[in-house]
């Protein structure tokens, strides 16, 4: 067996590797980030083992760090508006598109690499995309966190400025809010990953004029 074929075996062997460990991490980063989306807009937990009360408390909410209630009052996230519980399940929506988009993209640059064209338009197109996704992605995760804890905010205070009774379900004498979760490692990765893509299309041009000096 030649030393081509083998080298090629391996490379073939490491890339199906490569590929199975993104999928096995995007897939799980998806599901965690499914089973949040479920528990928030459902205010219940999936499994209630031995009887226990599947109902969650309003603090299960990403953007609620705290929410007492009043002494004799009882309340669930379940009792909060519809709207607001699917608002702030938003950001856990966007990462699953963010987390599979990734494996797609990075599993086509794989197979770019291992067919031995890293500087193709192919690997380039779909770093370009990916770092494009890391960063619009890891905004749009910001801003809409930031929206729904401005919107829990404004939900809570209407019991001042209009006088609605329990406006998150229940007689709450505490609430506050997390701040905003931004995701600037994603948003950072995506930078540096255009960059790489800057450097692959310079790889590019130096291959294609080595070609033509052949």
């Amino acid at each position: 067996m030649s030393t081509t074929a083998v080298l090629s075996r391996t490379s073939g062997a490491s890339v199906k590797l490569s590929v199975i460990a993104v999928w096995i991490v995007a897939v799980l980063a998806a599901a965690g980030s499914a089973l949040e989306s479920f528990t928030v807009i459902t205010g219940r937990v999936v499994f209630a083992l031995n009887g226990a009360d599947p109902r969650l408390p309003l603090t299960s909410l990403p953007q609620i760090n705290q929410a007492e209630l009043r002494e004799g009052s009882a309340g669930y996230l379940a009792d909060a508006p519809t709207w607001l519980r699917v608002l702030c399940a938003t950001p856990a929506m966007v990462y699953i598109i963010i987390a599979l988009l990734a494996a797609v993209l990075i599993t086509r640059a794989l197979h770019g690499i291992a067919a031995s064209r890293p500087f193709s338009s192919s690997v380039r197109r779909s770093m370009t995309i990916l770092s494009l996704i890391l960063i619009m992605g890891g905004i749009l995760y910001g801003v809409l966190d930031s929206i729904a804890g401005q919107a829990i905010y404004d939900v809570a205070v209407t019991f001042f400025t209009q006088g609605i009774q329990f406006p998150l379900g229940a007689d709450y004498a505490v609430t506050s809010t997390n701040p905003a979760r931004w995701p600037f490692f994603m948003i950072i990765t995506g930078v540096v990953g255009l960059a790489l893509s800057s450097a692959f299309r310079a790889g590019a041009r130096l291959e294609e004029a080595a070609d033509g000096l052949v």
